[in-house]
């Protein structure tokens, strides 16, 4: 009975040894299996992070390349606001007496004449013209547009009850208030004055129709003034010469001096809160520029900017600007 064990003890164990071995190397396997496994996911996890930290110190540089420009921009800004600060006013002119002839309405003036107020009758007459949208005088109300009761010394845009135009408002709230020059001017080219305003109106071209319907409707201002010289329907006179608006202009200069322009006005005509200038007659350009530089109209950022072209640049870019889409 103990040979038979002696034999089996032994073949016992040599099978343990080998299930011991091959386990063992099983197990070997399975871990450099997996820890193969392990290192290639630390490695994606390094790339991923490698790229990420990569798009942060990218972004990073981006913000910090915008903040940058942004101070620029605030700085030119303050720049030109000192500059405009420091800059003299323009030149006016004395007022002519009552009786001295009116001035030559010189290239689409801006001003009015300095010959009193015109003819309240004849004005009457002419104010037949704007009766299909205005009414004046006793119980006038708004129609197409607002009632012109007290027009004198009425900040642009902002009657109450009366829905503007948008770049009618913003005039407004940049101060444009209604004297006898600004008046003179808005009726001569409406457009000239307020690019994109709702009044549908060509415009009275005849200085002495403009005085005219002026000296009417200051009948229905209110407390009006016993005298044209005196605030708010002061005759102060800018003059501007005919041949500015003869100068013709260099698109190609007008190009390479757009870029300011461009740092608020958009090129493809896009009007985001700001009025498009693309494809703008070049006259009523040169006459809107020009309003800004003798101070008729009142943004103080485009007075500065105007200030500081001369006629020949104020053509040139009137000719770019025309001539974009």
């Amino acid at each position: 009975m103990s040979k038979p064990n002696s034999l089996v003890m032994p073949l016992v164990g040599a099978v343990g040894l080998v299930l011991g071995v091959t386990y063992g190397w099983t197990a070997r396997d399975y871990r450099d299996g997996e820890f193969e496994a392990l290192t290639a996911k630390v490695a994606q996890l390094q790339e991923n992070s490698d790229l990420a930290e990569a798009q942060v110190d990218e972004i990073r540089t981006l913000g910090e390349e915008k903040t940058a420009e942004i101070a620029a921009l605030q700085d030119k800004i303050a720049a030109l606001e000192a500059e405009l600060a420091a800059k003299p006013e323009v030149e006016v002119a004395a007022a002519a007496p009552e009786t001295a002839p009116a001035p030559e309405n010189a290239g689409g003036a801006l001003i009015a004449s300095n010959e009193a107020f015109g003819d309240a009758k004849k004005g009457a007459q002419v104010f037949k013209k704007c009766q299909a949208c205005h009414q004046v005088g006793q119980g006038a109300e708004d129609r197409v547009g607002p009632h012109l009761n007290g027009i004198f010394g009425r900040r642009a845009g902002l009657h109450d009850g009366f829905r503007y135009s948008q770049d009618m408002a913003m005039m407004g709230n940049d101060g444009l208030t209604w004297t006898l020059e600004t008046l003179n001017a808005y009726l001569e080219n409406p457009k000239a004055l307020v690019s994109r305003t709702r009044m549908n109106f060509a415009g009275l071209k005849d200085p002495q129709d403009r005085a005219d319907i002026l000296a009417y409707l200051r009948i229905f201002s209110d407390n009006p003034q016993n005298i044209p010289e005196a605030a708010p329907t002061a005759t102060p006179e800018v003059v501007l010469s005919q041949a500015v608006l003869n100068i013709e202009g260099d698109p190609d200069y007008g190009e390479y001096l757009s870029s300011e322009c461009t740092t608020c006005h958009q090129t493809d005509g896009g009007d985001d809160g700001i009025p498009s200038i693309t494809s703008w007659p070049q006259e009523d350009f040169v006459i809107a520029m020009h309003a800004y530089k003798s101070k008729l109209r009142p943004h103080p950022v485009m007075q500065m900017m105007a200030g500081r072209l001369s006629d020949e640049e104020i053509a040139a870019l009137a000719a770019y600007f025309e001539g974009l889409e």
